[in-house]
């Protein structure tokens, strides 16, 4: 009983720090998207921060990952503790542990392509193109993977 109630405790813990990186990267991702596009429209250089905020973006998906998967884990969650004839049943109950997941590694995968692109390029306005794109189509597909549900 006490074990049952340290897992409890913990996976509300998970859930809160889960959820201020939630907010904290909507933050950074909102200021990346507001300084990328200006950036590009009005042929800005891009800065240290510029970049900072992209490191910021990729480090506070990982951050997601790491403590959605330690949710997922959890064995007192109430999407691991039902049968799996019943989760297959329901496609709400299906959708967190495997499309949620799935879509934001893909998410990830699309963010970090746009570090790397963005870093390769040499001019800025390019820097700022390439930042845009792929950071919003990944954040569409976080959008997609939290509206699903």
């Amino acid at each position: 009983m006490i074990l049952n109630l340290v897992v409890l405790e913990s996976s509300n813990i998970m859930k809160s720090l889960h959820a201020m990186i939630s907010g904290t990267f909507a933050i950074v991702a909102g200021w990346l998207v507001f300084r990328s596009l200006r950036g590009f429209i009005k042929i800005i250089p891009y800065t240290k921060l510029d970049k900072y905020l992209s490191y910021g973006f990729i480090i506070t998906l990982y951050l997601q990952l790491i403590f959605g998967l330690i949710l997922f884990a959890n064995p007192n969650d109430t999407m691991a503790s039902s049968g799996v004839q019943d989760a297959m049943k329901l496609a709400s109950k299906r959708f967190w542990p495997i499309e949620h997941i799935v879509l934001m590694l893909f998410a990830l995968l699309i963010a970090n392509l746009g570090l790397i692109f963005s870093s390769q390029s040499s001019v800025d306005r390019d820097k700022h193109k390439k930042v845009l794109i792929y950071y919003m189509i990944a954040l569409i597909m976080i959008a997609v993977s939290l509206g699903a549900n």
